[in-house]
């Protein structure tokens, strides 16, 4: 009974179906992401042998992590220590690739014997004396740029030669490469600086013990277990709230969509259900009926969802660069876990039709006949009258589209506000031109302070000033923000005092006016960044989220806090001549091709971070609106079927195609603007709201701009449009004569 209720209304079970699966998919793909990090990550902690991971306290992740190399001769001494080996993991820009993981090791530490060589020879001083530093090529990164042992290959503007080819069996390793330690150190611009040391401890050895030690004698370092390690890295657990945010939102329209199948399910079935309860159903048999409908098309999208998820995992695997980022397999609890949530979208979803139906009463039943609700005639729109005959159906419609909008108007206004903190950023140095490193993320851009000291010798160039920026946790904040300036220079003197005094020296620090209120700090105070103590001289504004958020120390200190000796993160120029700019700026970007440098009003135009946040937005708002979508398309189906006979009525007296397609046209459009203008204003609070938390206050400010308004207005009619084509072709190739004896 309940397949063959399924199968009398196909089309709305394929676009039920379809809509599932997309949700699962989401969770499968998601999910194989977050397990591909951790899987990494896990690898990097005990993959290498090592029994404890020593890095530096408070770091955001072990990318940021910086401990001096010189240590681990220190702890090798420590009882029970047998072994010491270091460790760099960072990205680094090359051909094709913006992010490409690169490892750093000493070629005599065990923590490099894991990478089994297969092709050449493994990693040494002496391994390519005939041109280029040596590095090791995953076997997946070697097939995806098409390289082997003896080529030449890219990282930043340093050209290596593959002396051999690894397999570790570990995507996050395979698809990477490996340098020697003092390369990596160059690359990721941490002279004598490390990611982690790696201990190798006797068999036996108190591990606490050892760790606590440690950690008493260099209270800047936290030691962790290698089972401990994941734990560590804040990173992996934003990751993992993005990845289950996106996944709900596409689940949450999901949801909508079975709770709506299932409602007009019963709805057009009342009088059939009048009949079971006359001829003894008890309620409770009912709502067995409808649940069991409801979960055999969610077991359906459940199954079918997890196919497309391994599929798209698939597509990411074979992917150049990006399939380093996903597991090896599939897991099977990530499997189990698509179809739980399946089975979740199916009783949630037939949870209000079945409880509907079993409230059914006999009489109440057999009297019905279907119909749609009444009381819309004071409605002068007719599309507007049609789309409330069935107030439910419609209310569903709408928050699945509402869903979709508020999510890609909460994507497009974090966009914005990264946007405008970049710029504001360079806006707000008053500088002419802002460089950084070239093809760098802004997160991992260094420039050698004599660089930008030559850069003064450039014509036209009135001065040239170079600032630092870091990353760590304080205290509710995960994201603080500390900004290396010269106290003298010309850059620090953009940020406007409210409170307190100008940075003069050392071990001084000046708070953002949010940060200090999020922290609760005032002026004289004394605060910690690291194991290092900072006396709070005073509170600055800019208007910029980035740097209200964070803090000010000298260049030196913020040197020193991320093991980035005499580097900047980025440089301002001022120009004698600011209208010749786009010749300075050739000449300057041939003389030093490390640097790259735009003006200060187009330096967010670009940035390959932002290109990447760009791509990503696109990707989750095509799932949203595909869920949202096929919702789009199922009402307008369940609607052209239930007036089957109301439109051969019209065809019969005289209605021509093309006035029917209009009509159904035009009440999908409806439904999808008044959608699109509720997820827009829930969008708007919901960023209101998040404005006045403190981690996003302390990193950017989501911000709504017009054009972001109009384009999600111009989505939702576009899917307005779409969702009604199918209904309209069908609804306007109806025969009057069929539409008629139609049941």
């Amino acid at each position: 009974m309940i397949v063959k209720s399924l199968l009398g209304r196909k089309m709305r079970t394929i676009l039920t179906v379809f809509g599932i699966a997309v949700g699962v998919a989401a969770v499968v793909a998601l999910g194989a992401l977050g397990d591909g990090m951790i899987e990494g990550y896990t690898t990097m902690g005990g993959g290498s042998g090592a029994d404890l991971l020593v890095v530096q306290d408070d770091a955001l992740d072990i990318m940021f992590s910086a401990v001096d190399q010189d240590l681990g001769t220190t702890l090798a001494g420590f009882a029970g220590v047998t072994d010491v080996s270091e460790m760099i993991y960072t990205f680094a820009a090359t051909d094709g690739a913006a992010y490409f993981i690169v490892y750093g090791y000493d070629p005599d530490g065990f923590a490099i014997q894991r990478f089994r060589i297969v092709e050449g020879q493994s990693l040494s001083r002496r391994a390519a004396p005939h041109g280029g530093k040596p590095v090791l090529l995953g076997r997946a990164a070697a097939d995806d740029f098409g390289l082997s042992v003896g080529d030449t290959f890219r990282l930043y503007e340093s050209q290596f030669r593959i002396v051999g080819i690894f397999e570790t069996g570990a995507p996050f390793e395979d698809g990477a490469a490996v340098v020697l330690l003092e390369d990596a150190q160059v690359i990721s611009g941490k002279p004598r600086q490390v990611n982690a040391l790696l201990l190798k401890v006797r068999d036996g050895a108190d591990l606490d013990a050892l760790r606590d030690r440690i950690e008493r004698r260099f209270p800047k370092l936290t030691t962790t277990t290698s089972a401990d390690f994941l734990e560590k890295q804040e990173m992996l657990q934003y990751v993992d709230a993005f990845t289950w945010t996106v996944s709900f939102v596409a689940l949450l329209i999901g949801g909508v969509g079975v709770m709506n199948t299932m409602l007009m399910s019963v709805f057009e079935r009342t009088r059939e259900f009048g009949v079971l309860r006359a001829v003894g159903w008890r309620p409770r048999r009912v709502l067995a009926l409808v649940i069991g409908e409801s979960l055999i098309l969610s077991l359906l999208g459940g199954m079918m969802g997890v196919g497309l998820g391994i599929l798209a995992v698939w597509a990411v695997s074979n992917a150049p660069v990006y399939s380093s980022f996903m597991p090896g397999h599939i897991s099977i609890s990530l499997m189990v876990q698509g179809g739980v949530v399946a089975v979740g979208l199916g009783l949630i979803g037939g949870a209000l039709p079945a409880w509907h139906a079993s409230r059914l009463t006999p009489v109440e039943a057999m009297r019905t006949d279907g119909a749609a609700a009444s009381g819309t005639r004071h409605v002068r729109s007719a599309a507007l009258r049609n789309i409330l005959r069935r107030p439910t159906r419609t209310l569903l419609t709408v928050v699945g589209i509402g869903v979709a909008m508020m999510a890609i108007v909460l994507l497009g206004a974090f966009g914005e506000g990264m946007v405008d903190t970049i710029a504001g950023l360079a806006l707000g140095s008053g500088a002419n031109l802002v460089g950084m490193e070239a093809d760098a993320s802004i997160d991992l851009s260094k420039i050698d302070e004599g660089i930008v000291r030559r850069m003064v010798g450039v014509p036209g160039v009135s001065n040239a000033e170079g600032f630092l920026t870091g990353y760590t946790s304080m205290g509710d904040l995960p994201f603080f923000i500390v900004f290396g300036y010269q106290p003298r220079g010309r850059l620090i003197r953009e940020f406007k005092l409210v409170d307190g005094d100008p940075l003069t020296t050392n071990r001084q620090i000046l708070l953002g006016r949010v940060a200090a209120e999020n922290l609760g700090y005032r002026v004289g105070q004394t605060i910690h960044v690291f194991d290092s103590s900072f006396k709070i001289v005073g509170i600055y504004e800019t208007g910029v989220a980035m740097q209200d958020g964070g803090g000010i120390v000298t260049l030196r200190d913020a040197q020193r806090l991320f093991g980035q000796a005499r580097k900047v993160s980025f440089v301002g120029v001022w120009l004698e001549h600011p209208e010749r700019a786009a010749g300075t700026i050739a000449e300057m970007e041939a003389r030093f091709p490390e640097v790259s440098l735009s003006l200060a009003t187009e330096f967010s135009e670009g940035l390959m971070d932002l290109e990447m946040m760009r791509s990503a937005t696109w990707a989750i708002s095509f799932v949203t609106l595909l869920v949202g979508g096929l919702g789009m398309t199922n009402t307008m189906v369940m609607s052209v079927f239930e007036r089957t006979r109301e439109i051969g009525v019209l065809r019969a007296l005289g209605w021509r195609k093309g006035r029917v397609l209009a009509m159904i046209v035009q009440e999908s459009v409806t439904l999808s603007v008044i959608g699109g203008v509720a997820g827009v204003l829930i969008g708007v609070v919901f960023g209101y709201l998040l404005n006045m938390t403190p981690f996003v206050q302390s990193w950017l400010r989501i911000i709504y701009t017009p054009s972001l308004f109009a384009q999600a207005l111009l989505t939702a009619l576009l899917l307005g449009v779409v969702g009604s084509i199918y209904p309209a072709w069908r609804a306007s190739n109806l025969q009057p004569v069929e539409a008629l004896r139609y049941e």
